[in-house]
């Protein structure tokens, strides 16, 4: 027998999709300017690995924005229910 799946399971997928998209994307964006970057001057690596980690850092604060406001939304639906 073929098992439903529930809707509220594509909308938690969609949560957990974009918050990868948006921390791996942060990461690339921020090691691709600190590559072209230094590559363009000094050529140590330096520049890389400090956009490396900027782009970690604003990845994961973006990521967990967008958790805390999905949160909250769902906290607010389960409000207006009861």
């Amino acid at each position: 027998m073929k098992r439903k799946i529930p809707i509220s399971f594509f909308k938690h997928s969609n949560i957990v999709f974009n918050f990868g998209v948006t921390v791996v994307s942060n990461v690339l964006v921020g090691g691709l300017i600190g590559y072209y970057l230094d590559k363009w001057t000094f050529n140590n690596k330096v520049l890389l690995i400090i956009f490396l980690l900027l782009g970690i850092v604003s990845g994961m604060y973006n990521g967990m924005k967008l958790l805390l406001e999905e949160a909250k939304k769902a906290d607010d639906e389960k409000n207006k229910k009861t």
